[in-house]
């Protein structure tokens, strides 16, 4: 068996089982997800998803479709009750900046366009998250995003083709949510 496929396989599982504890809080209704957030999470990993699969995927899109999974079933918990949504201006950024991902690769062929326009965008829609893991680092569960970027690492393990839009939605996803990861874990010890 192809040990790249196995890493891909590893990857995607980990990041789709990572919410479990995140959505046990959501439960006890310690944590209310951001509906509008998680929302442009779920659009943004779907336009990666498709732009790495126009592109040449490799084993690593595994890792962000089980991404997907997990932020799709805390994205339907904050719709069923358990979050709260409310649109400012960095919703309607990141949105924007979604569909713009969208129309570039259209009008260029390039899905990397789509790619670092979904990263912008996610970038933005995390930082108001990494904020509050510093503020308050009990809002947040550090176990899911250190989860999230031990699947990104074995992600980008699992690739066979070598190239940006294999690897950098991966790598951005093993630096945005080790910096959460970190940052909350830390602000919990202190």
């Amino acid at each position: 068996m192809d040990l790249r496929f196995v890493l891909g396989v590893l990857g995607g599982i980990i990041t789709a089982f990572s919410v479990i504890p995140y959505v046990r809080d959501i439960m006890k209704k310690t944590t209310r997800p951001n509906s509008v957030s998680w929302s442009i999470w779920v659009l943004l990993l779907t336009i990666s998803i498709f732009a790495q699969w126009s592109a040449g995927a490799s084993w690593s899109i595994i890792l962000l479709i089980g991404d997907l999974i997990g932020t799709s079933t805390i994205a339907a918990l904050s719709f069923a009750g358990y979050g709260y949504g409310k649109y400012g201006r960095l919703e309607w950024t990141c949105l924007g900046l979604a569909i713009l991902a969208i129309i570039s690769w259209q009008i260029t062929s390039q899905p990397i366009w789509a790619i670092v326009f979904a990263i912008i965008a996610d970038a933005l829609a995390a930082f108001p998250t990494l904020v509050k893991a510093f503020r308050d680092p009990r809002s947040e569960h550090p176990t899911m995003w250190l989860l999230i970027s031990l699947g990104a690492l074995l992600g980008i393990a699992s690739t066979t083709i070598v190239n940006a839009a294999n690897l950098l939605f991966p790598f951005y996803l093993f630096v945005i949510n080790s910096t959460i990861g970190i940052t909350t874990l830390v602000g919990r010890k202190k």
